[in-house]
This record gives C-alpha cells, structure tokens and sequence, in this order.
C-alpha cells in the first residue's frame, strides 16, 4: 500500500472506483457495445459464454457473483434461469443492473452495493461464486478466501475468470507495474494486483479448495480457474 500510496499520490480510497455514466444511454449500449469494436465486443461475448460453460451449473442454481460491473455476465446468467446475487462497490454500476434487470422482467437478480467483506454477512448458501476480473482488487484476499467454505454449498465451485493470475508474476502477490496497471494506478487510483500462479494454487489448497486451469485460445479472457472442495 505504500508503493500504491507512492504511484497515485495519495492513499487508496473506495471513492476511486466511481465510474460516471449517462444511465439511460448506457443501459441501451453497455461495454463492450459502446466500443462498436467486432473484436472487442467478439471477445467479450466468448469470454462470457466460455464462464457460463465452464461454470456448467444445473438449472435454477444459484451464483454470488463479485464485481459485475457493467452486468453482462449476471443477464446472461439469470436469463438462464439462475438465482444471481451480485455485489458491487460501485453504486452507479449496482444502478445500472437493476435497471437492466428492470427493462428484461428479470426478479431473480439481487443486487448490493457493497464490497467483498459482505461475503462475511450472508446467511445463506450459493452453488457457485464467480469473480469475472474483479478479485485482484482484494487487498485482503485470505479474509476473503476463509469465508468460502461457509458460503459455497456442498458440491459448489468458485470460478476466477480473466485475473492477474500468471506462472511469470515477479512475486508471490502485488501491485502489477506494467503500463495499463500503473496507468490505471496513476490515473484513477484503482488497485490493481496480481498473483503468481503457484502463490494462488498454494493459497487456495492452504484454505481447503483444489485448482483446475483452463484456457480459451479464442479471447484474451480465456483463462479461468475452478476451484472445488479439497477431497483429501
């Protein structure tokens, strides 16, 4: 945090993830359609599409789902039918799911706004946890990983899809110094960590959850990581 603190200038703070927005324009055309970039747009659909396959979730399941951001994902998910609770530190973004939730009849999304230290204060149980580039932004990761086994149902799975999280990472977790993080870092004062993939696979066994790697070649979102009960 005293490096962060060093780069932006001044100490993190959660008002620094505020995105502004026209809410009614970007209802009608979210990320990645706004960009009107075909392989943009290409590579965030099959990014999607390969979580929700990789998931393989029965019918009516339930997901908790962190970060949705612009929402793509949770639509996707509970116009399958599955029961999403999503939280988002982002009010304006929690705003705009709801909203297009609202527009395609969609009940069965519950949406909050808040930060991954709710996790702590859920009193029910979920099929699957998904985090879709959003857990490298938790400076607290093994509080965050200790709630799992109270919040993941018996068979359940969590999957961790397009993060930081690579064999060549110069240390086991930090702030990632290439040009887009420290731009990002500098620019917006987001917090931008990633994880050698041995220190998360060691850290995750640590807690009681095996890892199993997949890659998509067909987007730069392809590579997801599931992770399931310790059998031993």
């Amino acid at each position: 945090m005293e490096l962060y603190e060093w780069l932006h200038g001044k100490p993190y703070s959660v008002s620094n993830e505020v995105t502004e927005f026209d809410l009614e324009k970007i209802t009608a055309q979210p990320f990645p359609y706004y960009t009107e970039s075909p392989s943009t747009v290409g590579n965030q659909l099959i990014a999607v599409g390969n979580i929700i396959r990789t998931l393989d979730l029965e019918p009516k399941s339930s997901v908790l789902e962190f970060g949705p951001g612009w929402g793509n994902t949770t639509i996707a998910l509970a116009r399958m039918g599955y029961h999403v609770t999503a939280i988002d530190i982002e009010k304006n973004f929690v705003d705009l799911v709801r909203e297009r939730a609202r527009q395609k009849g969609l009940v069965n999304i519950e949406i909050h706004h808040g930060d991954f230290s709710m996790i702590s204060t859920l009193e029910k149980q979920f099929d699957a946890i998904l985090f879709y580039e959003c857990f490298h932004h938790c400076s607290d990761h093994h509080a965050l990983i200790r709630q799992f086994d109270r919040v993941v149902a018996p068979g359940g799975r969590i999957l961790f899809a397009g993060e930081p999280i690579v064999p060549g990472f110069p240390m086991p977790w930090g702030l990632r110094l290439d040009g887009e993080s420290l731009w990002a870092i500098r620019k917006n004062g987001w917090l931008e960590l990633g994880f050698e993939e041995g220190y998360f696979r060691s850290m995750m066994s640590e807690h009681g959850w095996d890892v199993d790697k997949k890659v998509c070649s067909e987007t730069p979102w392809g590579v997801t990581f599931t992770a399931t009960r310790s059998s031993g």
